[in-house]
């Protein structure tokens, strides 16, 4: 079963700048709420010790601010196929707001600086869902998928339909059933790359999780007609700049959601 087809496009969905899921809850309020995303380049020696030091000194904070309510979810991860300058580490953290988005981000500031993290490199996304779900408690060991790809112009809402269609009532019932922990669609809200990207983010519960969504959605195809098939296959060439497409793949280390 190809990757490309979990997400309903020929190319794949892209690489959706490794972010979390926003809570079935929480992408339904009026104003959908903001993902935090950072991540790091860290030394190669310095790999196990820094996930480590993530889990003692960033942890803790993640949890009460989790436990008063002022987050919606959170999660580390852990490059899995790397490239020669990508990053190798990132944790993230959900929120229905701003102003809740920044009190995390300034109570994690005044944890201890990793050294490992001052010397290498770093960036940060600020995500919007358009749509998600996810499944209540905690979860480790399985692998945040982010697949990324620009739709065309003036498609927007055409795709958005498309995944609605042939993704959607896939992802809705792999949660339902405790294999993913949970999946969203995002855009950037401050952008770094063309506003015509979508972000397609899974998190699974465990390695064998993923060969079960993998068989899901390659159930899903198998029951389309030929006619179906064709047009599912002209949508996705059609919606979508097949060359953008871009996958990331990271082993969850810890993550929550609401």
């Amino acid at each position: 079963m190809h990757r490309f087809t979990r997400f309903a496009s020929l190319a794949g969905l892209a690489l959706i700048a490794l972010l979390p899921l926003a809570t079935a809850a929480a992408a339904q309020e009026a104003s959908p709420p903001f993902t935090y995303v950072a991540e790091w380049t860290i030394a190669r020696d310095q790999w196990q010790g820094y996930t480590e030091w993530g889990a003692k000194n960033h942890k803790p904070i993640l949890e009460r601010l989790a436990a008063d309510g002022t987050l919606l979810d959170w999660g580390f991860y852990e490059t899995y196929v790397h490239e020669l300058e990508g990053n190798t580490h990132g944790m993230w953290w959900s929120a229905a707001s701003l102003a809740n988005i920044e009190k995390t981000r300034a109570a994690l500031l005044k944890a201890p600086f990793h050294p490992a993290a001052a010397a290498g490199a770093h960036r940060d996304w600020l995500l919007r869902p358009m749509a998600g779900g996810s499944k209540p408690g905690a979860t480790a060991g399985g692998f945040l998928y982010v697949n990324m790809q620009e739709v065309r112009a003036g498609q927007g809402e055409a795709w958005e339909k498309f995944f609605e269609k042939y993704s959607k009532p896939v992802l809705e019932e792999l949660v339902a059933k405790g294999v993913l922990a949970g999946w969203a669609v995002h855009y950037e809200d401050v952008h770094t790359a063309p506003n015509s990207m979508r972000f397609v983010v899974t998190v699974s519960n465990s390695p064998e999780a993923e060969d079960q969504a993998d068989a899901a959605f390659g159930a899903a195809r198998a029951k389309l007609s030929d006619a179906e098939r064709s047009e599912y296959m002209r949508l996705a060439r059609e919606l979508t700049v097949p060359e953008s497409h871009r996958d990331y793949l990271a082993r969850i280390s810890a993550a929550w959601y609401k």
